[in-house]
């Protein structure tokens, strides 16, 4: 006799996990927009109105991150617990939009901190990729790959949707306008989709990747190695535990503080800011199309491979950056990058479950979030102040393809653990 469902999970036609698939994705795409895509385009005309300097913007954006990611430890066993998450995110998605909407008002830099950093801070804590993927997780098992590809899709469509969206509302209406109404429209997509989401499959009458319950399908997903589980503490005597999460922090930083300077550099090299927009867009297309292409690798190779590929040609990408002459070369990096950097977060997430289970996944990758933010927070910084010292970008991104080597050298040595 089938199983009669009560809840939301259990009455809709499909399986309830693609509803959490799509909530990640559209938050991914709204978190990480609201970052480094969004502020880059904001750059130049706040700097010009207010007369700031990027360490003003990109300090907020270091506070906003760092604390955030400091949450991480405690906000990442609640999102494993059985009703935190469809509190959460809706709370997550409220202060996101109010901390963007709020910078409307901005005149002086203390302001901004309090805004954009500290509110937004609070709401990065709650609603960052790594908590929805944690949710995402519990839900499959067999179908892993390609849930986790098209929640990546999200994060992967925000260079091509928000640069674009924003330049334009800044030349429509004004930066200041430009931020309340993104803030609105990040309210109103983010509260209703944090609202939706549901902790686990085993809760609401399903087990992972969609079949219907029976006692002997229960027992043996219990049991089978794919869904066995590292805890916290556990996970935490593996070495892999500190080779994966090293390189998760490191990315935080070779990605996030590279990008967050993308339209800047283009900007200081001769180009204007609508082609170096449409360049980082051009990133963003071929990083959806790409997230296809690493899907299916991620379903015939193994992922700790693909992963250490994936860290060496987003390396050679950054110095590729360096040699941009003209806009052939501009839109051949977007694309290289497209394909070859934006996949990183997608593979590391299917490791970490590979490793570690998905039970306690989300206390395992809030502890590694903790120095991930600092990188994260501090990058973008660090590499404007190199900029201001030398006054130009060879030498930051120098440093952050160092960086990259550095990741590939753990991931080599990074084993599955024995549980």
């Amino acid at each position: 006799m089938m199983p009669q469902h009560t809840s939301l999970a259990g009455r809709t036609p499909f399986f309830y996990g693609w509803v959490v698939v799509l909530g990640a994705a559209l938050n991914g795409s709204f978190v990480l927009g609201s970052a480094q895509f969004a502020l880059g385009a904001f750059l130049v005309p706040m700097e010009e109105d207010l007369g700031w300097s990027n360490s003003v913007l990109f300090g907020a954006l270091a506070v906003r991150q760092l604390l955030g990611g400091l949450l991480g430890p405690i906000i990442g066993p609640l999102v494993d617990g059985p009703t935190a998450p469809r509190i959460l995110m809706p709370l997550g998605g409220l202060l996101l939009g109010l901390s963007l909407m709020s910078v409307y008002w901005v005149h002086s830099p203390l302001w901004f901190f309090l805004t954009y950093g500290f509110v937004g801070a609070l709401a990065f804590a709650l609603i960052n990729t790594t908590m929805w993927d944690a949710v995402v997780l519990k839900w499959f098992v067999r179908k892993r790959a390609k849930a986790l590809v098209w929640t990546s899709f999200g994060a992967a469509s925000a260079s091509m949707i928000f640069p674009l969206l924003v330049t334009f509302l800044i030349l429509t209406v004004g930066w200041r306008e430009a931020w309340l109404w993104y803030g609105i429209l990040t309210i109103v997509v983010l509260v209703p989709v944090g609202l939706l989401v549901r902790s686990r499959p085993e809760r609401e009458g399903l087990i992972p990747d969609g079949a219907e319950p029976t006692a002997d399908e229960t027992v043996r997903a219990q049991r089978s190695p794919a869904t066995a589980s590292f805890t916290r503490a556990t996970a935490m005597r593996t070495p892999a535990f500190w080779l994966v999460g090293g390189a998760f922090a490191l990315s935080a930083f070779g990605i996030n503080a590279f990008q967050a300077h993308w339209i800047p550099y283009f900007i200081e090299i001769g180009f204007s800011a609508s082609i170096a927009a449409t360049a980082v867009s051009v990133y963003g297309a071929s990083n959806v199309a790409s997230r296809v292409l690493w899907g299916w690798l991620s379903t015939h190779y193994s992922i700790r491979a693909l992963l250490i590929v994936h860290t060496l040609l987003a390396g050679i990408g950054v110095g590729f950056a360096l040699m941009i002459q003209n806009m052939p070369m501009l839109f051949a990096w977007a694309i290289w990058h497209g394909v070859f950097l934006g996949s990183y977060n997608y593979l590391h997430t299917l490791l970490s479950a590979e490793y570690f289970g998905r039970m306690h996944i989300g206390a395992i990758r809030g502890a590694w979030l903790m120095p991930a933010s600092v990188m994260r927070a501090g990058g973008p910084l660090a590499l404007g102040v190199l900029h201001n010292i030398r006054g130009t970008y060879v030498l930051p991104f120098l440093f952050a393809w160092g960086i990259w080597g550095v990741m590939t050298a753990a991931l080599a040595a990074a084993r599955r653990p024995r549980a």
